[in-house]
């Protein structure tokens, strides 16, 4: 019985590595996941900055109409008050108003345009700083699809390695009911189905165990389990 209780053990040992390898190729493509969706954010950072440089080439193209406005009707009164047309003081005075408004205004666009020219270049470059990232994560993602290749396959021949090593242990475990225990174990207790007590404390749920069940550890080779977590005990004393 010993003995077979060293095969289980040799058994648990093989199902975790087996388990620690389906991990590894479960979490592979986690990392791909995460750099596609970096890409894709990117996709979307650089897509809404072209529609606000649209917007912002449409707002400049207005400001441009407007001054071209301003200028012409700057330039109309301006040849109406000196072509000697009109005499009368007031208009004159009036006109002088006129030409003085529309030329702030015509200042206060020339600000607005150097502003939006300037967050026009501003955009630009930020653009193609993104598209520069851009460009460095598909190389990224394309190294780590070949990394995450490679390491599959190697889990794969892993697993593949440690599945004809398990069929071996089974084949030496000839005890049927301390593999069926086992089995139910091992689902319940997350691979730790089997446990070596050294000591009076529970490997598994490091609770006490009665001093009886010590002495039936030492002394028996039956199967026997703990009373607080109902794991498989072995005695390594």
């Amino acid at each position: 019985m010993v003995e077979q209780f060293d095969i289980l053990l040799e058994l648990q040992k093989m199902d975790n590595d087996i388990d620690e390898e389906e991990k590894k190729k479960k979490d592979l493509p986690l990392k791909v996941d995460r750099i596609n969706r970096e890409i894709q954010e990117l996709k979307n950072n650089i897509k809404n900055k072209h529609e606000n440089y649209k917007e912002l080439q449409i707002k400049l193209k207005r400001k441009e109409l407007d001054l071209s406005d301003k200028s012409n009707k700057i330039k109309k009164h301006q040849e109406d008050l000196y072509g000697g047309k009109i005499a009368d003081i007031k208009e004159l005075k009036q006109l002088q108003r006129v030409i003085s408004n529309y030329e702030k205004e015509k200042d206060n666009i020339e600000d607005e345009l150097l502003d939006l020219m300037e967050e026009i270049e501003d955009l630009k470059k930020s653009v193609n700083k993104l598209e520069e990232n851009l460009k460095e994560k598909d190389k990224y993602l394309l190294k780590c699809q070949q990394e995450m290749e490679l390491m599959a396959s190697r889990i794969e021949e892993s697993m593949n390695s440690l599945s004809i090593k398990r069929e071996d242990i089974l084949n030496k475990l000839t005890d049927s009911r301390l593999l069926k225990e086992y089995e139910l174990l091992k689902k319940e207790k997350g691979g730790k189905a089997i446990v070596e007590v050294n000591s009076s404390i529970c490997p598994g749920c490091y609770l006490d165990l009665p001093s009886d069940i010590i002495y039936q550890l030492k002394k028996s080779q039956k199967l026997i389990t703990c009373p607080n977590c109902n794991r498989i005990l072995v005695w390594k004393g």
